[in-house]
């Protein structure tokens, strides 16, 4: 069994110092990173409006009365929050694009 004289390349190892990671590789992890979560973004913003346009189909189907009860007025005021998110989000993503 041979002993390493690199400590930072054997497997879990917690005295093991942190390898050097220059700026250039550093900047490039930290792009890869946004990138991916621009991409979680979008695609968590296409679930939102799919679930908005299904609880306002919801809403739309349910029986006209003359009083709603508490939980009809959570839903629509849910999706008028929503709403205003999506709208916001498109918003800054056309400003920074300007910017730029």
């Amino acid at each position: 069994m041979t002993i390493f004289r690199r400590p930072e390349l054997e497997k879990d190892n917690p005295i093991a110092p942190e390898p050097y990671i220059g700026p250039r590789r550093r900047l490039a992890m930290a792009r890869a990173a946004a990138l991916k979560n621009e991409a979680d973004a979008g695609k968590m913003k296409e679930a939102l409006r799919a679930l908005v346009r299904a609880a306002a189909r919801f809403l739309r189907e349910q029986p006209n009365v003359s009083k709603h009860g508490k939980n009809y007025v959570a839903l629509r005021d849910a999706i008028a929050k929503a709403d205003e998110v999506l709208a916001a989000g498109t918003g800054s993503k056309d400003s920074r694009r300007a910017r730029r």
